[in-house]
């Protein structure tokens, strides 16, 4: 029996050994880089090539994201998540919990699932120089301000959504606003800016693009409305899929887009509202980058800048038109886009 019981012991070590070895972590396969656009290098503090690069990093293999995060990075002063922890929370949502349209400015509700205003010069635009040197350099100050943010969850995004009475809270046709519409597989992403009069630009360059932009047709705006997001807190796998922040995307180069301008009325009762719609859902390289963010939002502080391509010397230096920033948005206390027929009647 001591014989048969020494034998029991010897075949259960062997056996666990084998399991132990056969569950050593095996090497990860190497990442497959889908890119948009041409690569841009770096050249006296601008870029080689501004033909703009879109690109998604998918790693084939598991990520170990914890211990590869690139969290820390100096900001530029930019108000980050990690960093809103001792800020007091606000009721800026619902009873059921739902944030408010727009959604609350930072730094209300503990600084998260709200929107800032970033600072201008961090976006690397055009020099005045640039077609000769290709130097990029810090932004000026930008013409437009953000008036709000409103990200809503709908399984059928609208397009030309200024229609819908609850965007912006209501508020929208209060002044003269461009804005900027993004059609996800879930919902719609929509920034908002108030425009000044023409002479309270910060200079004629961008009054003069500007200007241009919005009396051109379909192919001009596609050729000159760029989109540059720069990711000032997050995890690497979203720093590798939305790129490093030093070369914009020529939106319509890589996504149909869609314009519905009003411009004002002469007595100026009616406001101009300028929409532009990026139809995310019909490009398979936005949905790409779009599934990475999406898992990593709630630890995400992403600043965007809308700039127009100044093309022509006489049109530089750029400047952004532009911006917002969102910090750790959750997405399932974003608010449900309410039913109704844009052509007239209220459905629910």
């Amino acid at each position: 029996r001591r014989q048969q019981q020494q034998q029991q012991r010897t075949v259960m070590m062997t056996t666990s050994r084998a399991k132990s070895s056969a569950t050593t972590k095996q090497p990860k396969a190497p990442s497959k880089r889908l890119m948009v656009g041409s690569s841009s290098t770096d050249n006296a503090g601008g870029t080689a090539n501004d033909d703009e690069e879109l690109f998604l990093d998918v790693q084939s293999a598991s990520t170990d994201e914890e211990a590869a995060s690139l969290d820390g990075d100096d900001d530029g002063g930019i108000p980050s998540s990690s960093s809103l922890d001792h800020l007091p929370s606000n009721n800026d949502d619902d009873d059921d919990g739902r944030l408010s349209s727009p959604l609350p400015q930072y730094p209300a509700n503990g600084g998260t699932s709200c929107w800032s205003k970033p600072l201008d010069n961090l976006f690397r635009v055009r020099s005045i120089t640039y077609l000769k040197d290709r130097v990029k350099l810090p932004s000026g100050p930008a013409p437009f301000h953000c008036r709000g943010v409103d990200l809503w969850l709908t399984d059928n995004p609208e397009r030309h959504i200024a229609r819908h009475p609850s965007v912006m809270g209501g508020r929208l046709e209060e002044e003269d606003t461009f804005l900027v519409n993004f059609l996800l597989p879930f919902g719609n992403f929509v920034a908002y800016f108030g425009i000044p009069s023409i002479d309270k630009f910060p200079n004629k360059e961008v009054a003069n693009v500007w200007t241009k932009f919005i009396n051109g047709d379909q192919q001009y705006r596609d050729a000159r409305l760029k989109l540059l997001p720069v990711v000032v807190e997050g995890p690497w796998i979203v720093k590798a899929a939305v790129g490093p922040g030093t070369s914009p995307a020529l939106l319509g180069k890589v996504i149909p887009l869609q314009y519905y301008f009003r411009h004002p009325s002469k007595d100026e009762k009616t406001k101009g509202i300028y929409e532009v719609d990026v139809i995310i859902t019909a490009s398979t390289i936005a949905k790409g980058i779009l599934s990475v963010v999406k898992g990593h939002t709630q630890s995400l502080s992403i600043a965007f800048g809308f700039i127009i391509e100044a093309a022509e010397e006489e049109e530089l230096p750029e400047t952004v038109l532009c911006n917002c920033q969102i910090h750790a948005i959750d997405l399932e206390r974003c608010p449900q886009l309410p039913h109704f027929d844009l052509d007239g009647n209220e459905e629910s």
